[in-house]
C-alpha cells in the first residue's frame, strides 16, 4: 500500500455488518456479503480518493474470542486483522445495535486502544431497533464513556441496508487526520490543564498532594502529552482516569487514543 495513503480498517466480530457498509462506503459490491459467519477470510481493498487524499479502504473478517479462533480459517483472518490493525491509520469499529455489547466486542476494541488507534464507533442495524433507538443510543454512550476514559467518542448509528451518510464518514476521516498533524499549542493545553485543576485536584496521598505543573504535547500519532510536577508517582489511577477525559473534554479531541505521561520534574525543558 502507498506510504503517501490513509489505511482505513473495517473490524468487528462476525455478521455486524462489516462487508455491507464497506460496499455503501465504496459504492459498489466489493466485499462478499453472508450471513454465514467466516465469509471474508483475506482483506478487500477499495481506493477512494477525497478532497485529494487517497484512502485504503479495507474489508476484514470477523473475528472471534479468542477461545472461538482456532479452526484454519479464523487463524487466518486473526492474522490478516493483526496485520493490517498495525499499519492502519483509523479503524471503523462496527457493532450490532441490536445486540447487546459482548465479551467478544470487548476484547476487540481493548485490542485497537491497546495499539493506540484512532477509531471510529459504528452502530449499525439501526432498521431492527427503532422502537429502542433512544434507549440503545444510551446504552452505548454509556458503554464507552465508562469504559474507556483515554478516548472521547461519539458513537455513530446507522443502517447500512439503507443509509451510512458516506460524504460524511469521509469528511469525518480526515478531520480526524488533520488532527494528527499538528502539536497542540502549550498556552492552550495549559489554560485546560488549570481549568480542571479548579474543578478538582488530586487526593492527599502519604500526607501530601501531587501537584500537575505544566502539561505539554510531545508527539501526535499516537497521541501522547507529558504531565510534569511533584509527587506524580502518588497520583491515583481514578484520577489520571479522571484527568486525561477532562483534557479530551477541554481540547475537544475526539476518536483518538491519547497516552498522558507523567513526570517528576517541575520544569518541562529540564
Amino acid at each position: 500500500m502507498s506510504s503517501d495513503a490513509l489505511n482505513i480498517s473495517i473490524i468487528g466480530k462476525p455478521n455486524v455488518g462489516k462487508s455491507t457498509f464497506f460496499n455503501k462506503l465504496v459504492g459498489n459490491n466489493i466485499s462478499k456479503v453472508s450471513e454465514i459467519a467466516g465469509t471474508t477470510i483475506y482483506p478487500v481493498t477499495a481506493v477512494e480518493n477525497y478532497n485529494n487524499v487517497k484512502l485504503n479502504l479495507i474489508d476484514l473478517g470477523g473475528l472471534k474470542k479468542k477461545s472461538k479462533s482456532n479452526d484454519n480459517n479464523q487463524k487466518i483472518i486473526t492474522k490478516e486483522t493483526l496485520n493490517q490493525l498495525n499499519i492502519s491509520d483509523l479503524i471503523f469499529f462496527i457493532l450490532d445495535g441490536s445486540d447487546d455489547i459482548t465479551k467478544n466486542d470487548k476484547q476487540l476494541f481493548r485490542l485497537i486502544i491497546n495499539k493506540l488507534k484512532n477509531v471510529i464507533v459504528i452502530i449499525n442495524k439501526t432498521d431492527l431497533i427503532k422502537e429502542n433507538l433512544k434507549k440503545k443510543e444510551l446504552y452505548f454512550k454509556f458503554f464507552f464513556e465508562k469504559n474507556y476514559p483515554n478516548i472521547l467518542l461519539k458513537p455513530i448509528f446507522i443502517s447500512a441496508q439503507k443509509n451510512i451518510k458516506k460524504d460524511f464518514l469521509l469528511k469525518k476521516i480526515l478531520n480526524i487526520y488533520s488532527q494528527t498533524l499538528q502539536l497542540r499549542d502549550n498556552k492552550e493545553i495549559n489554560n485546560a490543564l488549570r481549568k480542571i485543576l479548579q474543578k478538582k485536584q488530586p487526593n492527599f496521598s502519604k500526607k501530601s498532594r501531587p501537584v500537575i505543573k505544566f502539561l505539554k504535547h510531545v508527539n501526535t500519532k499516537p497521541m501522547i502529552f507529558k504531565a510534569f510536577g511533584n509527587k506524580l508517582t502518588y497520583l491515583g489511577k481514578d484520577y489520571k482516569n479522571y484527568f486525561t477525559k477532562q483534557i479530551l473534554l477541554e481540547l475537544k479531541i475526539y476518536n483518538q487514543t491519547v497516552v498522558i505521561k507523567y513526570l517528576n520534574n517541575k520544569n518541562p525543558y529540564s
